[in-house]
């Protein structure tokens, strides 16, 4: 057990990941290489030094701003770098200086950064990156696997045991559960009704939260889309309104939505992992790979969409449900295991 000071070191090594975070959030959904060129200044390309590093610090001193060309940089860089030290400072004093887990701590820390990523991308985006989805389906395996028979929150729960089958189980029943609820969509409304990103995201979480964590962690994740949902599709809905009014009308056709066939194979993919495979595969084996199936990346990854202004992706709720269940999983556990009682089960 770390003593309570030691938490300085969870902020800044959480910082600085936070900073490499931002590297991720840009490059990854650009297809950019992550480590080459080394970090730059994208309006006037200007190579950053040691001064425009310091995570936190160096937003603040230089007031949002570009150190050479002046230029605004986008306040998401600081929050990315804020949020991921603040989880890590949590998790530091969780694990580390209350429990005594480094392990658990390493890869709750890894996770919770995979989330905030997957946060940003998808908010902006509206895709998921392949390789976040199986770095978090991979940590969660490697949690169960390492730390087998370590208590959890979910321990009264048979699925809620610390396992490597039941990290299994766990990601079987999230990529069932949503491809279930793609496929019935699409049949009921005859429109796309879940992202293929969503799928793969909730694999992983029911590989690390297990299945009680993460079914909890998709109602959380339903009742903060219901009130941040609705109050950003309505901002967005008010923003986009001059704009429309002002443009000539343009509009196209809407998108149809995916083949019914390709969806069925997709899911089938995601519930056996296949596609988990294919993503550690080089690139172009890859696309040889997915050509032979006769589907595209683009396809599998879903960025082919139409936005609209009240468009809201479900992925980032889906991730604040992850990262709640990871912080304050004994609350949640709680109020479960009382409700549960309290019904008869």
């Amino acid at each position: 057990m770390l003593p309570a000071w030691s938490i300085v070191f969870g902020v800044a090594f959480g910082a600085a990941v936070g900073s490499f975070l931002n590297v991720l959030i840009y490059r990854l959904p650009r297809n950019l290489s992550i480590a080459f060129p080394p970090s730059h200044c994208p309006k006037c390309g200007h190579r950053l030094g040691v001064r425009d590093l310091f995570p936190l610090l160096s937003y603040l001193m230089q007031g949002g701003k570009c150190r050479y060309c002046r230029a605004p940089i986008p306040l998401r860089y600081f929050l990315v770098e804020l949020w991921n030290a603040g989880v890590w400072a949590w998790l530091w004093h969780q694990w580390l200086i209350v429990g005594e887990s480094p392990l658990r701590f390493v890869i709750y820390a890894l996770a919770a950064s995979v989330l905030i990523a997957i946060f940003f991308i998808d908010l902006q985006h509206y895709i998921i990156p392949d390789e976040l989805n199986v770095a978090l389906l991979i940590l969660g395996l490697l949690h169960a696997g390492l730390l087998k028979g370590a208590p959890t929150d979910w321990d009264w729960a048979s699925l809620g045991a610390l396992s490597l089958r039941n990290a299994t189980i766990g990601a079987l029943i999230g990529a069932g559960l949503f491809s279930a609820i793609a496929i019935l969509g699409r049949i009921a409304f005859r429109r796309d009704a879940m992202g293929h990103g969503d799928i793969k995201l909730v694999r992983g979480m029911g590989a690390l939260l297990l299945a009680p964590g993460m079914l909890v962690a998709f109602g959380v994740s339903i009742a903060t889309g219901a009130i941040l949902g609705g109050l950003w599709s309505y901002w967005r809905a008010r923003r986009a309104r001059p704009a429309h009014d002002a443009a000539p009308d343009d509009t196209e056709a809407p998108l149809p939505p995916e083949p019914l066939g390709s969806l069925l194979l997709s899911c089938l993919l995601y519930t056996l992992w296949v596609d988990a495979l294919i993503t550690l595969l080089p690139r172009r084996v890859q696309q040889r790979v997915y050509a032979s199936l006769g589907q595209t990346e683009e396809e599998l990854a879903d960025e082919s969409f139409e936005e609209t202004p009240t468009m809201l992706p479900f992925g980032p709720f889906l991730a604040i449900g992850a990262l709640l269940v990871m912080l304050f999983g004994a609350t949640f556990s709680g109020w479960v295991h009382a409700y549960l009682e309290w019904a008869g089960f």
